[in-house]
């Protein structure tokens, strides 16, 4: 189709495919580009933005190195990482495990499991939450996205800051001019490559390019985050 496409700030008429570019499928071509210089220094400033605009809960402030995923400000990696755990039956078993052995000792070996009364205490003990909090830590680290994946750089509701890291990768990896495409609902990097134009998202899986166009909108701009390739 005809798509009037502007690359850094030079708009041109041309017929070229459009497509959705497969970030996790080519994950292994932009993986090796995660710690080049340029791409962190895009990293560390999209991210030094982020926090002053979303000020984390603790006052946190991204130090380089950091993982972008656990700057997320609502409850996606939560509960997606809650939801392993509760698929993790070696987890199940050491929670269920420690709770009755901390029952018996607090209350002794005669004492009644049946009593809701007897749980909800041992439930708002001190020693029970700290004794829960460790086994609970460990898990949770263990579920947690590891470095170099994909996951580790999802930073949910954070798109216009992060896939200006995309962008980065993108145009390192591939060697190719790559903008940041945004609206006022998202942003996503955007490059051309073998007369098609790729639009890369870190943060979700289309299903489609209507699907994307629909939920950015109809007002759309461009920017570069390299000024050239070098």
């Amino acid at each position: 189709m005809a798509q009037n496409i502007e690359i850094h700030t030079v708009i041109k008429e041309t017929e070229l495919e459009e497509k959705l570019y497969p970030m996790r499928k080519n994950w292994h071509l932009l993986k090796p580009y995660l710690d080049d210089k340029d791409v962190q220094a895009i990293l560390n400033e999209a991210m030094i933005d982020f926090c002053e605009q979303h000020p984390q809960w603790d006052g946190k402030m991204w130090t380089p190195g950091d993982a972008p995923w656990e700057y997320t400000t609502r409850v996606h990696w939560v509960e997606a990482i809650d939801e392993k755990m509760e698929n993790d039956q070696q987890y199940q078993k050491k929670s269920e495990t420690l709770s009755n052995k901390l029952f018996y000792k607090m209350y002794g070996e005669d004492a009644d499991a049946k009593d809701d009364g007897l749980w909800d205490d041992l439930y708002n003990s001190d020693e029970y939450h700290n004794h829960w909090n460790m086994l609970y830590s460990k898990y949770y680290k263990e579920h947690s996205p590891k470095k170099g994946t994909m996951e580790w750089y999802q930073l949910f509701a954070g798109c216009h800051w992060i896939n200006q890291f995309t962008a980065a990768l993108i145009s390192k990896a591939l060697n190719v001019e790559v903008d940041v495409m945004t609206s006022d609902k998202h942003s996503v990097a955007v490059f051309v490559k073998d007369d098609t134009i790729y639009h890369a998202d870190i943060l979700n899986e289309w299903d489609s390019l209507k699907e994307l166009y629909d939920f950015m909108g109809e007002e759309i701009d461009f920017y570069s985050v390299f000024d050239e390739i070098e």
